[in-house]
Order: C-alpha cells, then structure tokens, then sequence
C-alpha cells in the first residue's frame, strides 16, 4: 500500500461492518471464543437465512455492500444499513456474481488473489441469494438490522468506548513514535518499509491508487482484513483488537492484539531475536514493544551472558490471569 494513500488516513467505527467482521470470523473459526459461538447460534436460528448462507459460502471475498464505507467516525447502524438497502441492483448484482461465481468477476475485484481463490461459492449457498437485486438487498438489510439488535446493541456502547480509546492511544503513538511505526504496531501482520505499508498475507500484489484508507477497529477479527480497496472514498483496512477468552476483555483494547501476543509469550524469558522469529516480527519492532511493555511495568529484563532476555512481571500475570 503506497504512501500516497495514507495522507488521508483515519480511524472510523462501522457498526455493520463488525456485524460483517462477525460473519467472516465465524465462517472461518466457528468456535473460536463465546462471541464466535453466540453468532453461530444466531445464524442457526432460521431468522438470518440470507446472512448464513454468505457465511457458510465465504472464502476470499465479501460483497461490499455488506461493509459500508463509514462517513463521519462514528455512523448510526441506521445510517449504514440505509446504504446497504440504497445499493443500486446492478452493483448488487455485480458484487453477488464475484461472490458465487468467483473467476474473472472475483479476479476485477480482487486481482491479488490467488488462481485458488477464485474458486465458485459452495453450491448449497446458491437458492439463498440467488434472487432479485432488489429483493436481495432488502433481506440483507432486514437481517442485519435483527443480528444488530440481537448481537450487538445491548453492548454498543461499551465496544464502542473501548474502539474510541484504542484509537485514542494509537494517536499518541503515531504522534510519538511516527505514523509508520504506529502503522506497524498495531498487528504482528503489518510492517512500515520502503515508505509503504505492507500486509503479510496468503495474496499476492499491491493496492495501487491515491484515494486514503479508513482504518477500521474490530473486536471479531483475529487478522487483518481489507474492505473495497479499489473504491474510491470506500477503502478500508480492518484491525483486529480481540481479546482472548481467557484475558480479561479490556486488556487486549489497552495494549493491541501484537503486544499482548508478545506479552502472553514471556511467561519463560526469551530474547528479543527469539520473540521476533516466534511472532514473525522485525526485532526493530519487537523491540518498540518491549519498550512500551518495560514502562508499564509488564516486563522485565535480565541479562544472561550476552543475552538480554525478558520475561512479564508479576504484574501482568494478574492482568492475564483467566477471568472468573
């Protein structure tokens, strides 16, 4: 991802686009935590039949409509699901097509993407989407607007409070430390080099173009995810923020899904080479983690001969001590 592309740079909050993060995560770790497992059950329930066919039928690609580009930081659900039912039918129709059919229609869309990834939609999925444009977005919306209200709004507000100063403190870093720094602590996936960012991944190439990128916080994704990157004003870049079930829910928000991770591994002391080849990180950046993780007393270093090795207080072990 260029540099060019990052002179518009933002954080936003899209509630339909974690109800999208929520789809994707599950069709790939169904089971994963509690959370995974309560949209399970929702999409289980016979009330989501659209929603759960695009779940069960996900491989590389989701259909954009289902990720609306949030326009101010903090859209109503309102708002976005006005944008998914608003659609025009013949993009509907374009977008569901990549979505089934795969090959060429996927390929425009996704060129990156692998020979092996341009594979057709499970055929079982088909009777489910397989019917007018019109009608089609108007069952996305309805459902949505039902998986929102049963998975999502009763804790908005909390999530959003956690989304809000994550990128809060992902300011202060980048104000600190630099964009490109900031950029690259934010997961294990993403590192700054040669004035762009890059997104380590199963694809291959590079998202070209001059128009920004919305950075996206979610709670459901394990990885980083890449919304529309071709769409002008629509480009969005999802990073994940989960918590483990067995960390206190608030800690991962606090200290970023790459530090935690970090953070987790010291229970034995390591070195900062060793912690870099564990977690497939530069030893710069680990050591930019480190740093951050000294200064709120959740490591501690040791010198062993030649080595440094560092291992997390006792400090920490309360703070990752599995909740109740």
């Amino acid at each position: 991802m260029p540099a060019e592309r990052l002179a518009g740079l933002r954080w936003a909050i899209s509630p339909v686009g974690e109800l999208a993060a929520a789809l994707v995560a599950v069709s790939e770790a169904p089971k994963a935590s509690r959370r995974h497992r309560h949209i399970q059950a929702l999409l289980s329930s016979g009330h989501l039949p659209t929603l759960a066919a695009v779940s069960r039928g996900y491989t590389t690609y989701l259909p954009e409509l289902l990720t609306p580009a949030p326009r101010t930081f903090l859209p109503t659900v309102e708002d976005q699901l006005h944008a998914v039912v608003t659609t025009p039918a013949s993009t509907v129709g374009a977008q569901f097509t990549a979505f089934l059919i795969g090959g060429q229609a996927r390929s425009s869309r996704c060129p990156w993407l692998r020979d092996g990834q341009l594979a057709r939609a499970d055929e079982r999925v088909r009777p489910r989407i397989e019917v007018g444009e019109s009608e089609l977005r108007e069952r996305l919306a309805r459902e949505l607007h039902w998986l929102w209200s049963k998975a999502m709004a009763p804790h908005w507000s909390q999530i959003t409070a956690g989304f809000e100063g994550f990128v809060e403190r992902h300011g202060a870093v980048a104000a600190r430390e630099g964009l490109g720094n900031a950029l690259a602590a934010l997961h294990s996936s993403l590192l700054w080099q040669d004035g762009a960012l890059k997104v380590a991944a199963d694809f291959d190439g590079e998202v070209g173009g001059e128009h920004p990128v919305t950075l996206i916080p979610s709670l459901y994704l394990d990885r980083v995810g890449l919304h529309a990157p071709l769409r002008p004003g629509e480009a969005q870049l999802v990073i994940p923020i989960a918590a483990s079930d067995h960390t206190i829910p608030h800690i991962a928000p606090v200290l970023g899904a790459t530090r935690l991770a970090i953070l987790n591994s010291l229970a034995e002391p390591r070195t900062t080479t060793e912690l870099a080849t564990l977690h497939h990180l530069a030893p710069a950046t680990v050591s930019f983690h480190l740093s951050r993780l000294l200064a709120a007393d959740l490591v501690q270093r040791k010198r062993d001969g030649r080595h440094v090795r560092y291992r997390h207080t006792a400090r920490a072990r309360t703070i990752l001590r599995p909740a109740p």
